[in-house]
């Protein structure tokens, strides 16, 4: 007959003691057992991360240049008035007009972009009373990659006036209902990034407003 050492079998009834009392903890806590950022597999068998990254917005289908978007505006900066907006056209300029167009620098001699591109939008005022009919309307616009991120800016002068670039407008004293403005401004770009959206909205600008809003493919003359 095979006596028992008491010191052995204090000590094994002590961890099996702890052990049972730590898993009572767990089941009293709600802990699943699941290590913090561990993969949990979901119901199809495949693993997902227990905290999931930012969701991935996607474009939804672009305009073709001309055509208005299906929704209409009240911009801020006119003090009044529900416009309609289209993009009517992209012109791409050249490195000498971007050059004359007396652009901000990122470092000495350096531009913020190699590439100008002109770009119009049609305005029609739909129903109200703009208070500011020369307001900068193109101020709303964006240029973006695919991702929804701007590859492209307008300049402080974003006016775009140079030869060959955006035309001079003229000083509109009023805006009546159902009248339609074609204004231009310019973006600083680069040649090696062109953007694939144009997009035109008075919503906040995240990647997710962007992405969101009416827009037209990125096409230029």
């Amino acid at each position: 007959m095979h006596r028992r050492s008491t010191p052995l079998y204090g000590v094994l009834l002590t961890v099996l003691g702890l052990t049972l009392t730590a898993c009572g903890d767990d089941a009293e806590s709600g802990n699943p057992g699941v290590s913090e950022g561990r993969a949990v597999k979901g119901g199809s068998g495949q693993e997902s991360p227990a905290a999931s990254a930012s969701p991935k917005w996607e474009w939804g289908p672009a305009l073709a240049m001309g055509r208005p978007s299906p929704q209409l505006y009240q911009p801020a900066n006119t003090g009044g008035g529900t416009f309609e907006v289209a993009a009517k056209k992209i012109v791409k300029g050249t490195p000498e007009q971007a050059k004359s167009l007396h652009w901000d620098t990122v470092a000495p001699g350096e531009l913020m972009g190699d590439t100008p591109y002109f770009v119009y939008f049609t305005y029609t005022l739909k129903a109200g009373k703009p208070r500011s009919p020369n307001a900068d309307l193109g101020a709303h616009a964006a240029a973006l990659d695919k991702n929804g991120v701007k590859v492209a800016d307008r300049p402080t002068v974003h006016t775009g006036y140079v030869d060959g670039g955006c035309e001079v407008p003229p000083v509109y004293m009023g805006w009546d209902v159902g009248e339609t403005h074609t204004l231009c401004t310019v973006f600083a770009g680069n040649e090696s990034n062109p953007p694939k959206r144009l997009v035109w909205t008075t919503a906040l600008s995240t990647d997710k407003d962007y992405m969101k809003a009416a827009s037209w493919e990125w096409t230029t003359r």
